[in-house]
């Protein structure tokens, strides 16, 4: 492999000059848009069961959906953009313009500084700048999109590598390790380039432009020749194989079948590096065609499957879709905590060592999948990246089947996965995600139990995040022939087409996920039958939904876990009104999830909620708080609330006070004493707005007397 290339003339420019220098160094084009514009492209993919609307065919109009993308457009995206322009919060940025000869960086010393996977986080950011303005269509993001690319494409090596880790000391005449592309399987080189490749789809897509597009057909070239002359070495290299998603999107954005032989290619040649040299922590200790259970880093795990799952649905590969299948039957059944978060394990060494007499080949684990059922609370991990990717896949299974329970899947995770991760203001985030916090735990972790406004050492959950809330209303609905499918409730307004231009506008009043009652206007709908499919949730109670047109029954099957479908012509004007009539119920986990024992969990409609020491009686600790089986205990008083910026229901419940002796440092055992409980009022709140209200101990999970 070249380790070097020719240096480019070097010269400062920051930002707010680069439209100066802009058409000397853009050669891109202005073109007709794409023919499909949607976030996951499957239009033209045999093996899908169905499409995404486009990119901006879906507006957020009230409620909690419209409050976070504002929230991401006003603070959570300008924030993060003055995080990676500071060259000591972050440098992310200027090592794209310093590996572009277009700056001198931190104290001017033109050096890379922050975590070698800082380029694909950076443009995670993109990503989301992106969405932001499919929807507003601002100028200002547009001019701006094209100084960053610019520079990128600057940085980018002519044969299409990007890595500006590797790019600086290259372009300086350096060599050794230092400049040597691959020298370390966790520099991530890889996983940067998928993420230029998916966000370059992404503003083609939305602008029509090909100056993003050139370069990831560029950074694609060169994967697809690393494909070809070192297989094993690509395939060592594959560590949260974002790649994997990137060039398929690529093959739908161009349709050049040597892109979807890459992405098949990909998956192959991971056999080359199993067995002795492989580690369930990436998930090459076996060939993927013969596992069967999640294992090894989450992040890695998820990613992995998601660009799986992507060929799938170009190749229709059933030996790859059938590890899919059991994959996600095993974390959903047995791996996978109640707020839909994934990798629960800190550290670990592998009980599935390639060879378990050989004690030194028992490969170590971190922020991984473990055991069956091993689901701690306190010392969980589930990194948000983990569960953002989790989200990702399980999207893919959806458009992949059809099936309503991957839609449950993905809503669960949605709301109590990925929304926790980033304060309701934007500026402070969550690295991992514990369902417990007690501040007389006094061990350290690696990671902050509080939400932090940096992380310099890893700073890839926030841009994960921002992305997701701005990509957020591509998931609500999608569309298959002469079929509208309704993913998730939320109120907004829907303008879109079919493939074959039949067009329909509709209208989704709700406050779900706060109230049940869903009311679709048809604004325009084509002259012909159109199956209109209601997802019901898995978790309602069987015949609390109820499904009106036009304010009369019809006889839809209304099962939970399905989607009940009404096919008609339609005509503006037409209402629909479905009520899911949801009530907040108690929750228990199976009793094999050893730390959740004997305690319970409040979920209201897909809302995961919990027990914060803020709104506990003054002099009660969140330990000592226990919860009845009783029925007349089960009453639950909702009261509308604001927290910072967020609209929102809380419930204040019955509950009881154990009051006990208390222990003493030195006990670790003691003989059971006299104990009373006293009522009292507790209050839960939703999980993804904890630790909005300064810090305090929380929990998921309660005891039950």
């Amino acid at each position: 492999m070249k380790n070097a290339c020719p240096l480019l003339t070097r010269f400062r420019l920051h930002l707010s000059a680069l439209p100066l220098v802009l058409a000397a160094f853009s050669s891109s084009a202005t073109i007709s848009h794409a023919a499909e514009k949607s976030l996951i492209d499957t239009t033209k993919s045999p093996h899908a069961a169905m499409y995404m609307t486009d990119l901006a065919d879906v507006r957020w109009t009230t409620g909690l959906w419209a409050e976070r993308f504002e929230a991401c457009r006003t603070t959570m995206i300008p924030h993060m953009w003055s995080i990676f322009k500071d060259d000591y919060e972050s440098h992310a940025w200027s090592n794209f313009l310093v590996a572009a000869g277009m700056g001198a960086g931190r104290d001017g010393k033109k050096q890379f500084h922050g975590p070698p996977f800082n380029d694909g986080d950076f443009l995670k950011w993109v990503e989301a700048l992106v969405q932001v303005y499919a929807v507003t269509k601002d100028p200002a993001i547009d001019k701006q999109l094209d100084e960053i690319i610019t520079v990128v494409a600057k940085a980018q090596r002519e044969d299409g590598y990007l890595h500006t880790q590797k790019i600086i000391p290259q372009r300086q005449g350096l060599t050794g390790a230092t400049a040597k592309e691959f020298e370390d399987r966790e520099h991530f080189e890889t996983y940067n380039m998928g993420h230029l490749i998916t966000t370059a789809c992404i503003h083609y897509r939305v602008t029509g432009k090909t100056n993003f597009l050139d370069c990831a057909r560029k950074a694609a070239d060169y994967i697809d020749n690393l494909c070809k002359t070192v297989p094993k070495d690509l395939a060592k290299n594959a560590i949260c194989p974002s790649h994997y998603m990137a060039v398929i999107e690529l093959y739908r954005v161009t349709r050049e079948p040597r892109y979807l032989e890459l992405g098949k290619q990909l998956i192959e040649i991971r056999s080359l590096f199993s067995g002795k040299e492989g580690s369930d922590q990436n998930q090459d200790r076996t060939a993927f065609r013969e596992t069967f259970e999640a294992v090894g880093h989450a992040v890695r795990a998820n990613y992995l499957y998601a660009g799986v799952a992507d060929v799938v649905a170009e190749d229709g590969d059933k030996t790859l879709f059938k590890p899919l299948e059991k994959i996600s039957e095993d974390i959903a059944t047995q791996k996978l905590y109640i707020t839909g978060m994934t990798g629960a394990i800190y550290d670990a060494a592998s009980p599935d060592g390639a060879h378990h007499t050989l004690h030194p080949q028992i490969k170590t684990i971190h922020q991984a999948y473990g055991r069956d059922y091993q689901l701690p609370n306190i010392t969980a991990y589930n990194e948000t990246c983990a569960t953002i990717g989790y989200g990702m896949w399980i999207w893919r299974m959806l458009t992949l089947t059809g099936d309503a329970q991957y839609a449950d899947l993905f809503e669960q995770t949605l709301y109590n996965g990925i929304l926790p991760g980033i304060s309701l203001e934007g500026k402070h985030y969550f690295y991992v995600n514990p369902l417990r916090t007690d501040s007389e735990y006094k061990w350290p972790l690696r990671w902050s139990r509080t939400r932090q406004p940096n992380y310099k050492a890893s700073f890839c959950c926030p841009p994960n995040i921002v992305r997701t809330i701005a990509e957020a209303h591509n998931y609500a609905y999608t569309l298959s022939e002469n079929s509208l499918w309704v993913q998730l409730y939320a109120a907004n307004t829907l303008d879109t087409k079919w493939t074959d231009g039949a067009r329909i506008k509709l209208r989704q009043e709700t406050d779900y996920p706060y109230d049940g009652a869903v009311k679709i206007t048809i604004d325009e709908a084509p002259a012909k039958d159109i199956a209109l499919k209601l997802r019901i949730p898995g978790w309602l109670h069987k015949e609390a939904a109820t499904l009106k047109v036009n304010g009369t029954p019809v006889s839809a099957t209304l099962k939970p876990g399905s989607f009940a479908e009404v096919k008609r012509t339609w005509k503006a004007g037409d209402v629909v009104t479905l009520d899911l009539a949801f009530k907040p119920v108690l929750l228990e986990a199976n009793p094999l999830v050893e730390e959740t024992v004997n305690q319970v969990t409040v979920k209201y409609g897909p809302l995961v909620y919990c027990l914060e020491a803020a709104d506990l009686p003054k002099g009660v600790r969140l330990a000592d708080v226990v919860l009845s089986l009783d029925p007349k205990h089960r009453q639950f008083t909702p009261k509308a609330e604001k927290i910072v910026n967020a609209n929102l229901t809380t419930f204040t419940v019955p509950a009881f006070q154990l009051q006990r002796d208390e222990w003493k440092p030195d006990q670790l055992y003691r003989e059971v004493g006299a104990a009373t409980l006293k009522a009292i009022d507790v209050k839960f709140v939703p999980y993804f707005a904890w630790d909005n209200r300064g810090t305090g101990d929380m929990s998921v999970w309660v005891p039950v007397r």
